[in-house]
């Protein structure tokens, strides 16, 4: 899996059910086994205001097979030296 066809799955993974108007912004960390993919939230103009969303998650997608786990949203770089490989089956 390349880095095209890892973004194609995260954008349809987080906008599959979304908008169409107004798709949510994509975010990719390659490593070395996959992509840590993640929505990308808009800056806040105004530390006030509270955000659209609070909390939220991220994706990986196995380099090798395409398979998307869920993790929680910790830096790209952390999610990646956290995930433990490919999982024989």
């Amino acid at each position: 899996m390349n880095i095209d066809l890892a973004r194609a799955v995260a954008e349809d993974y987080f906008n599959g059910g979304h908008p169409l108007d107004r798709p949510r912004e994509v975010a990719m960390h390659a490593f070395r086994d996959g992509y840590v993919a993640w929505v990308r939230e808009p800056e806040a103009g105004d530390p006030s205001v509270l955000p659209d969303s609070a909390g939220g998650g991220c994706i990986v997608i196995d380099g090798a097979t395409g398979e998307i786990a869920i993790r929680p949203l910790l830096s790209p770089e952390t999610v990646a030296e956290q995930w433990p490989g490919r999982s024989p089956r």
